[in-house]
């Protein structure tokens, strides 16, 4: 009886510690968008280290099974399950669950690719915008808005700051996106960043 409840409170255990995983993971797009600080390093940190956690409680739950081998049941072997579908899904899933698919369809798109730092953005066919640039020693930033577009010259309305480096006003033209906005300092970025389409890695 004391086994079958111990038996219960690791199955619980560890079906509250893949959700959690699970949860963080397929939710980290809206994380990293939405949140900063101290509650985003913490979110961003707990992955790996639930995941570790997962490997240890897969580990334990195999040792107990060959200790009990002679007395197996489904509800003894279910948490060591629970623990090799959350990793197998991990490493060999096709399918990746992700909140971005949530998100309004992106229309079109654009990246810039630098030595030390890149960026995207996609603007979706709600009308609205979402550029990230990421970089070393762990830069990242995001920047929201709504897009409007007429004769090739792209309108941007940021929710917060704007991007220097695109202002909120483009020009798209021979597959890049050439800021022509007044305050935009064509002196500091003479040269278009970013290009149309999916970012090619070559840099």
């Amino acid at each position: 009886m004391e086994e079958k409840r111990k038996t219960k409170r690791i199955l619980i255990l560890t079906i509250i510690t893949c959700c959690i995983y699970l949860l963080l993971t397929i939710f980290y797009h809206h994380i990293d968008k939405h949140l900063s600080g101290v509650v985003y390093i913490f979110l961003t940190a707990l992955i790996p280290i639930i995941f570790v956690l997962i490997f240890v409680f897969e580990i334990k739950g195999i040792v107990r099974i060959i200790r009990n081998r002679a007395n197996l049941n489904f509800l003894f072997c279910l948490p060591v399950l629970i623990c090799s579908i959350t990793i197998l899904y991990t490493f060999l899933s096709p399918y990746r669950l992700d909140s971005e698919k949530l998100e309004s369809e992106v229309d079109f798109r654009a990246c810039y690719e630098g030595t030390q730092n890149q960026a995207y953005i996609l603007f979706r066919k709600d009308k609205t915008f979402e550029l990230h640039w990421t970089g070393v020693f762990g830069y990242n930033e995001w920047w929201t808005g709504k897009w409007d577009v007429k004769d090739n010259i792209l309108t941007l309305k940021y929710d917060d700051k704007q991007a220097v480096q695109l202002g909120d006003k483009i020009l798209i033209s021979n597959g890049y996106l050439n800021p022509i906005g007044k305050t935009f300092d064509k002196k500091k970025y003479p040269h278009p960043m970013f290009y149309l389409g999916y970012c090619r890695h070559e840099n």
